[in-house]
């Protein structure tokens, strides 16, 4: 056996305080956490019109279908606002769009 190491703090009271101003930024309050009842889940498994009782990837897809047409009606087809308002390169939003089978204006006016 080997003899503990003495913790840092207790070596140096200026690292103690230091390493406690820290703790309290990195700690967010508790209050901010949202409690588990305020979730919108309703009684039949449903998260707005979205089922919870299917798999994950179906689910994340439907979910995906909706923020993206969402965001399509609110940026008027705009795909350069779209990716800006998503994060999302056009290049990839194009390939995100044609996954989950919707189609951008350009291809429907097309």
């Amino acid at each position: 056996g080997r003899a503990p190491h003495p913790a840092p703090a207790a070596a140096h009271p200026a690292v103690a305080s230091a390493a406690v101003a820290l703790e309290d930024e990195l700690d967010p309050p508790v209050a901010a956490a949202a409690p588990a009842n305020e979730v919108p889940v309703t009684s039949n498994g449903q998260l707005g019109s979205i089922s919870l009782d299917q798999p994950l990837r179906e689910a994340r897809d439907e979910f995906e279908r909706i923020y993206f047409e969402y965001h399509l009606v609110r940026e008027s087809h705009s795909m350069t606002r779209v990716s800006e308002r998503t994060g999302l390169e056009r290049t990839h939003l194009y390939r995100k769009l044609k996954q989950l089978g919707i189609e951008s204006a350009r291809k429907r006016s097309s």
